[in-house]
């Protein structure tokens, strides 16, 4: 059987028969894989704890009748430092519930260095920064995908819009509504102008430049509120990561 040999981050695993484990994991060369880890279950198993979720690691599989096999595993990066931390695991389960929902069998729009590069700075930051972190993650992540929020001007008219203390914010029409379109809205969502300005901020800077400006907690949660509704909105379904997050923040 042909074999071959990848990178990849592991997103989750599950329990297969007594002694396996089917992975799914997320490769720059074939998006989303999952395969089956023979044995990974025994005490004495080779692969040992090296199938972690969010591990960075190269992976040597061979081609199966069903599921591809996993002959051989080397650790790049560990993130063990997140899988220390129960919060930091839980803003972790978020962006890998979006990423099990890119494409099965590329990577087209190069999330894989995107996702390395954020399990990177979740694995340094200070807890402080979780929140504008994920925001981050959230809005890079809608653009990755093709669908990036409207900001500059009305996402209905095309009309530039003022300069009020709050604007209104369409799911439907992916954007910002002028005074006059918001009208025509049934229940637009009403943003604070601080809350547009962190939106338009994020979106046009270089991901690597994430954490060089500071936003009000007001302006972060409503960033937060409008980029869950708004994925939601174009994925169709909730999220049972960001469910789990809630409880992890009320316990914090």
């Amino acid at each position: 059987m042909p074999t071959y040999k990848t990178k990849a981050i592991i997103l989750s695993y599950m329990k297969f028969k007594e002694a396996d484990k089917i992975i799914r994991a997320y490769s720059p060369h074939f998006g989303r894989i999952s395969a089956i880890a023979k044995g990974a279950r025994k005490t004495k198993s080779k692969f040992g704890a090296r199938l972690e979720p969010f591990s960075y690691c190269e992976l040597v599989l061979y081609k199966g009748r069903n599921l591809d096999i996993i002959t051989q595993i080397e650790i790049l990066e560990s993130f063990s430092n997140i899988r220390e931390s129960l919060k930091k695991l839980a803003y972790a389960y978020v962006i890998t519930g979006l990423i099990l929902r890119s494409g099965a069998e590329s990577d087209p729009t190069n999330i894989f260095p995107f996702f390395l590069f954020s399990l990177r700075e979740l694995q340094k930051i200070d807890d402080s920064l979780l929140r504008q972190w994920l925001i981050t993650f959230q809005l890079k992540y809608i653009i990755l995908s093709g669908y990036k929020p409207i900001l500059d001007k009305c996402s209905l008219c095309s009309r530039e819009i003022e300069k009020l203390t709050k604007n209104a914010f369409s799911f439907k029409h992916g954007g910002l509504l002028c005074s006059d379109c918001s009208i025509k809205e049934e229940t637009p969502t009403i943003l604070e102008n601080e809350t547009i300005e962190m939106l338009r901020d994020l979106s046009e800077k270089d991901i690597k430049n994430w954490n060089e400006n500071t936003y009000s907690d007001l302006a972060q949660k409503e960033c937060q509120k409008v980029l869950e509704n708004y994925i939601y909105y174009y994925l169709e379904s909730k999220l049972k990561t960001i469910q789990f997050l809630r409880e992890i923040e009320k316990i914090y």
